[in-house]
């Protein structure tokens, strides 16, 4: 296999062309948000921005390491992509969106934040509360971790081939991941777009309830709460 096999597979062809669809979209979402030149700025406003950058840049970096054969930096940075729209979702479950977000602006961890019946909103909770809209979030979030931080998953990623009969082992240590199938590059990408689905779905959410509210006030206290 070669370091552009699985590039030529029409599938991820497809899904590499629908990243640059997905940017121009969230762009989109950001300066609908907004609301334009003049309009106030809450809170929530600011997080949502640093949310879709943050977007912005992930999708570019998984285009470049997929095309570079990549696995290991593709893994963990879906990993990271997915915490993005977890995170921010966790605005659907507190009282006050925008304290939250001030917390979040000064600093505060989201992970030391409670809901209302007093649970952390932890990456594991999260996770919990997600998966009845994301079924495939509570395994493929646990098999991503351990990219995350240096784990097993690095050392089995540079095992090149295994021989039970002779007990040998090769390894293969370089920059590249040729020993994966083209399906597994296909399941990063699905996800990954997913991962970015989710994200819309809330900021599209939030900016569905700002609208009404800019014409009539500048407070958020009834931003309505999904879920």
């Amino acid at each position: 296999m070669n370091s552009s096999s699985h590039l030529q597979n029409s599938r991820i062809i497809e899904l590499l062309a629908a990243l640059e669809s997905d940017k121009r979209e969230m762009l989109k979402f950001g300066m609908e948000m907004t609301g334009g030149k003049g309009a106030p700025i809450f809170p929530l406003d600011l997080v949502t921005l640093g949310a879709i950058k943050r977007n912005l840049s992930l999708t570019a970096a998984i285009r470049l390491m997929v095309e570079s054969s990549n696995m290991v930096c593709s893994r963990a940075l879906l990993r990271v992509h997915i915490d993005t729209s977890l995170r921010y979702s966790a605005a659907w479950l507190v009282k006050k969106p925008h304290d939250f977000a001030t917390k979040i602006l000064a600093g505060d961890r989201i992970d030391r934040m409670k809901d209302p019946d007093g649970k952390r909103l932890t990456d594991a909770h999260l996770v919990e509360v997600r998966a009845a809209d994301y079924p495939w979030l509570p395994v493929v979030y646990e098999r991503l971790s351990g990219y995350i931080h240096f784990s097993g998953a690095h050392i089995f990623d540079s095992i090149a081939s295994l021989n039970d009969e002779s007990r040998t082992v090769d390894f293969e240590i370089k920059d590249t991941d040729l020993n994966f199938p083209k399906e597994s590059w296909i399941e990063v990408l699905e996800c990954f777009r997913d991962a970015t689905g989710m994200l819309a779905k809330y900021i599209q959410g939030y900016r569905l309830t700002k609208q009404p509210s800019m014409s009539k006030c500048n407070s958020y206290e009834d931003f309505s709460q999904t879920s």
